[in-house]
């Protein structure tokens, strides 16, 4: 079984290509949706237990962590020699901390203005308009206090961004790069699925997200070490969180 799910090494021709986009569109849609099921099978046993906004922290946490574990099982079925190195890459090698820095950085400091100015000039239409006098659930996250609030920050600061590099740029984008065009296909798609993750942005927010992951794919690219990636995003969220927090 696991020989008729491994990926050819390289694609050798388009049904080659075909089986391998195929393979991971199925893997991708079966994670997300065990790690859904598994998350919310848990919280439906535990969740009365916990505040609203505990609940929601926990939910959090339990999915992404699903996802990770899950990830480790799909790099193994994907990738028979050596699945954990082809997720994580060649090691450490300080070579492309600098890169990874910047790029976090960069997209802090652009975000914002580009984003407003794109909303501007493409504003999303209103399809659920909120109304302001309706009751919130849900403490935002930096109105949280205590133990709630360092562990959203350790949810949105770390373990989201480890696990979505894990995916995006872990087995999905190593596993786009064995099909013929490389690169050519691994950088775009694992992009534009990245940002249809964040739909929920508006449009000028979804454009930065899509940038922010043209640059983790180009860092995975250059230097195929997963920990760069980890680095710049939790850069990046911790960054827009305290620039949040200090407007």
């Amino acid at each position: 079984m696991r020989q008729i799910i491994a990926l050819p090494s390289p694609s050798r021709h388009a049904l080659d290509d075909a089986l391998i986009l195929l393979r991971l569109a199925i893997a991708y849609a079966g994670l997300a949706a065990v790690s859904h099921w598994g998350a919310g099978q848990i919280m439906q046993r535990l969740g009365h237990h916990l505040h609203i906004d505990t609940q929601f922290l926990v939910l959090d946490a339990l999915f992404t962590g699903l996802l990770m574990l899950g990830s480790l099982g799909v790099a193994w079925l994907l990738q028979q020699r050596d699945p954990l190195l082809w997720l994580t890459g060649r090691g450490f090698s300080p070579a492309g901390l600098i890169p990874a820095l910047l790029l976090a950085v960069v997209m802090v400091v652009s975000a914002n203005p580009l984003a407003a100015w794109l909303d501007v000039r493409l504003p999303a239409p209103d399809l659920l308009p909120e109304n302001a006098a309706l009751p919130r659930a849900l403490t935002p996250l930096l109105e949280l206090q205590n133990w709630r609030l360092l562990g959203a920050l350790g949810v949105a600061v770390l373990w989201v961004p480890l696990a979505e590099e894990v995916i995006f740029r872990g087995w999905l984008f190593k596993a786009l790069q064995r099909t013929r065009p490389g690169i050519w296909i691994a950088l775009p798609a694992s992009t534009l699925i990245f940002a249809m993750l964040h739909s929920f942005y508006s449009t000028g927010g979804v454009v930065v997200i899509a940038l922010l992951g043209a640059g983790l794919g180009w860092l995975r690219w250059k230097y195929d070490q997963l920990w760069l990636c980890v680095v710049a995003h939790a850069l990046y969220n911790g960054l827009t969180l305290l620039l949040v927090a200090l407007n």
